[in-house]
């Protein structure tokens, strides 16, 4: 079913070429790809580096994204131009699709199919690298050749360059996916360094359920790429191994769907936390799901010391529907090992099935000050310090509110202290209260979440309940800006479109968005210009905010009209320039509208 119709390991060369190269591996498209390199490199100043990819669990059986281009640069603060010989560039001679979705569960790129003949020879010259961008082809263009080649799971030729697929009471369902400013490519920032005589072995980590952000558009579900992006060194991480008892698993219908009885358990996610002193809480720092049929997973690629060279005390969180959730302390994790090679084992877990045991939580009023960002749940252990993070959701950016309600399991917490032979779980009262959660909230850009968490009491079982929340503070190197401007209209389109959305991006994330819907029903031949005012954008630190706070925007535009002369696709419409807010906390961007 179509929608918006109208609308981290080796055998690769040169460091975030690694990047690309591995995204090819992820499944779909071509290894007989070439690629040109715009920037020459000096044969006696390069060294290679691997960048493998991995990916967190997702609710997608699919992800495509088509790749046309990948970049880097020694600057993080270093915003992109195509023209900018600073920049180190290689573009694919013919774009590439992949599927991010075949990789989770520990499985790295490089293991997803045979790499021969693609990105083989690119070098970068030595140094440190502090930037990667990634580029990717539009949605709505027309269909590149390795797209037309992959077939979606009703049978047919991909529909979109990029392209989400998951199943939707039963039928496969496939949208677009959408690229905030494709011009500005996917950033990753961290510092690569690549050193003569030795090679870097890098896994970037994609992850799905956090980076691919529903939204309502004109009444449908679509999605928009808001990559999450981390990276780990593979010299300096380890692997954390278990199964979920198999028989306590929902068993899989159709469309490896599963089917639900008050018996079984489904959804099933293994999560490696450890302390985030800064947001007050446990963060996860690696997430995997485990096989709905086996009941394996794996968590790796896990970072084993922090920037200081102490261990990280990890606590794995294990949460799914219709389950209580459950927490392995202590968990200890040893550099080097693998998922095949000295993991640590978990041993084997049999979840408490609590089958009508589910409520739904949504926000009360929309997120401010921007609507795009996300809320974590969370439940505290009258043991523990903090809160751990069970759960995670994004706002639809347009709306500030989640697109539908997050289902909680309105329940307490199972603990247990590692034991590589037995666990012994013990039933826990939250101090929050059972079925009781903890929110904190956070925008996307330069804000900080609040350590004053909301409590969200326990409702009932089937209902949704709605919470309140403590805002985000702004980032104390930054200050509030704002970004204004004029939208001109073309008189000859006056009247094509009913529909006007302004969405701010930066780093790759949506930030903020205005409707400008009622603006644009206004005009007139005679007064064919709209104005906009977006305030609250996080400004003013040419460095403490690495280049964050630039900022580009676009248009989304259509008609939802019902007549045939008046039903138009969607467009996505650049507004050229940016709006550089380093040193100040103002700037103009002027759109034309004119197609």
């Amino acid at each position: 079913m179509k929608l918006l119709d109208k609308m981290q390991s080796a055998g690769l060369y040169g460091a975030g070429l690694g990047l690309a190269t591995l995204l090819t591996a992820c499944g779909g498209g071509s290894n007989s790809t070439s690629l040109s390199s715009t920037t020459p490199v000096q044969p006696a100043a390069f060294s290679t580096a691997n960048v493998a990819l991995t990916d967190a669990p997702s609710d997608f059986s699919h992800v495509w994204v088509t790749v046309t281009q990948i970049a880097f640069h020694t600057d993080p603060n270093a915003t992109w131009s195509a023209t900018d010989a600073t920049w180190q560039k290689y573009t694919l001679q013919t774009p590439v699709t992949v599927d991010l979705a075949a990789l989770n569960n520990g499985v790295l790129s490089t293991s997803q199919q045979n790499l021969a003949g693609l990105f083989q020879g690119i070098t970068l010259p030595t140094g440190s690298y502090k930037q990667i961008r990634l580029f990717l082809d539009a949605p709505f263009a027309a269909l590149d050749t390795s797209a037309q080649s992959i077939q979606d799971g009703n049978g047919n030729a991909l529909q979109y360059n990029d392209q989400v697929e998951w199943v939707n009471n039963g039928n496969v369902t496939e949208s677009p996916l959408e690229i905030p400013f494709l011009g500005q490519g996917i950033r990753l920032n961290g510092t690569f360094n690549v050193t003569s005589g030795s090679a870097l072995n890098l896994a970037i980590d994609v992850n799905l359920n956090k980076s691919v952000v529903s939204f309502k558009h004109n009444g449908m579900h679509a999605f928009v790429l808001s990559p999450w992006l981390s990276y780990f060194d593979l010299s300096q991480v380890g692997a954390i191994t278990g199964q979920i008892t198999p028989s306590s698993l929902c068993a899989q219908g159709s469309h490896q769907q599963p089917v639900v009885t008050a018996s079984c358990v489904y959804n099933v996610v293994i999560k490696a936390e450890a302390i985030n002193s800064t947001q007050g809480r446990y963060s996860s720092l690696r997430t995997t799901v485990a096989d709905p049929v086996t009941g394996k997973f794996v968590l790796y690629p896990v970072q084993v010391n922090d920037s200081s060279g102490h261990p990280i005390d990890y606590h794995v969180l294990v949460r799914g529907r219709n389950m209580t959730t459950m927490v392995i302390k202590h968990v200890p994790v040893t550099v080097a090992t693998t998922p095949t090679t000295g993991a640590t084992s978990i041993p084997e877990l049999t979840p408490t099935a609590l089958a009508g045991k589910e409520y739904m939580a949504q926000f009360a009023s929309p997120l401010t000050p921007l609507t795009a960002g996300y809320a974590v749940f969370m439940q505290t252990d009258p043991a523990e310090t903090y809160p751990y993070s069970v759960r995670f959701r994004a706002t639809d950016p347009f709306t500030g509110e989640f697109y539908s309600a997050e289902p909680l399991v309105n329940a307490g917490l199972l603990t247990s202290a590692y034991n590589a032979s037995a666990l012994t779980f013990t039933s826990v009262t939250p101090k929050e209260g059972n079925g009781a959660y903890s929110v904190g909230v956070d925008d996307y850009g330069q804000y900080l979440m609040s350590n004053s968490f909301t409590t969200m009491l326990s409702s009932t079982t089937g209902s949704t309940a709605t919470f309140t929340f403590t805002a985000p503070t702004l980032n104390p190197s930054a200050t509030s800006g704002t970004i204004s401007g004029t939208i001109a209209v073309s008189n000859k389109i006056l009247n094509k479109y009913n529909h006007l959305q302004l969405v701010v991006a930066s780093g790759s994330h949506v930030v903020d968005t205005q409707d400008l819907s009622n603006a644009l029903g206004a005009l007139t031949s005679s007064a064919n210009s709209m104005t906009y005012n977006m305030t609250a954008l996080p400004s003013g630190s040419a460095t403490a905010l690495n280049g964050l706070d630039v900022y580009y925007a676009y248009m989304r535009v259509w008609n939802d009209g019902t007549g045939s002369s008046l039903s138009q696709k969607l467009q996505l419409i650049p507004i050229n320039g940016i709006a550089d807010l380093r040193s100040t906390n103002s700037a103009t961007l002027n759109g034309d509208l004119q197609q």
